[in-house]
């Protein structure tokens, strides 16, 4: 499938993942950035006047067909939707308040549900939605249980999707650590998860597989050999999990 000339909308779309997918696809195409920060939309319409912008908190009730609703105001058909907005928190589980955990589901796993299913609604299946997950989905991190098990979830549901012979309209994206604001979000002075890719490496991929309708988008070649590897050296993860979790009581202790 060729990007181009397409009717997109891309929610988290001010920073990280978002932006640099807006950075590649303004130019040839019809865009709807989606964010809660309306000062981050205004700077990429200055940028990109082409393109339209639309404040939402999608943590609010409502707000997917907020954007829904923008969307076909623009077009009579939404193309590619870019479910990715999110967030997460680092540190113990149990400091992890309930309303943090509740938001956290809600924009990882709830949004996305309600996306599809007012996409469906609206179109059928002739659309491409495009979830970011998480290399998380399958390896959980020290230190991101709650973020791991929203990932875990998203992925899932995707699982259950595929399997009752529907979803070809679907794709989720497994993102290793990536430079974003996410880790600003997250907490003070945290670590980051190796490997760590640059977000414009990030969109790159990402587009890449869109554009060969993959269901599944690993960006990190690293990460999609460790998966497959440690099919075989059921060490590797572990291991993995050891020299992370190393690093998650170094900025627990430095913490108090």
């Amino acid at each position: 499938m060729s990007i181009k000339d397409k009717n997109i909308v891309i929610t988290g779309a001010a920073s990280g993942i978002g932006r640099a997918l807006v950075d590649r696809l303004s130019q040839d195409n019809s865009l709807l950035a989606v964010d809660i920060h309306f000062k981050g939309l205004l700077e990429l319409q200055h940028l990109y006047p082409n393109i339209s912008i639309q404040e939402a908190d999608l943590l609010e009730d409502g707000a997917v067909e907020k954007v829904m609703d923008r969307a076909f105001e623009l077009w009579e058909k939404v193309d590619i939707y870019f479910a990715n907005a999110g967030f997460g928190t680092y540190g113990s589980w149990h400091q992890v308040s309930e309303e943090q955990l509740q938001d956290i589901f809600r924009i990882n796993v709830t949004v996305p549900f309600l996306t599809a299913r007012a996409l469906r609604k609206r179109q059928g299946i002739a659309f491409r939605l495009v979830v970011t997950a998480s290399a998380v989905s399958y390896w959980a991190v020290p230190g991101y249980a709650v973020y791991s098990a929203s990932k875990a979830a998203i992925h899932q549901l995707a699982a259950g999707i595929w399997a009752e012979g529907d979803g070809d309209w679907l794709t989720l994206v497994y993102p290793a650590a990536t430079e974003t604001d996410f880790f600003k979000k997250a907490g003070k002075n945290i670590p980051k998860a190796y490997p760590v890719q640059s977000s414009e490496r990030v969109a790159e991929l990402i587009l890449k597989g869109v554009a060969k309708n993959k269901k599944r988008i690993y960006p990190s070649l690293l990460f999609r050999w460790g998966l497959i590897a440690n099919r075989w050296i059921p060490l590797i993860s572990p291991c993995y999990r050891v020299l992370e979790r190393r690093k998650f009581y170094q900025w627990s202790n430095n913490k108090t």
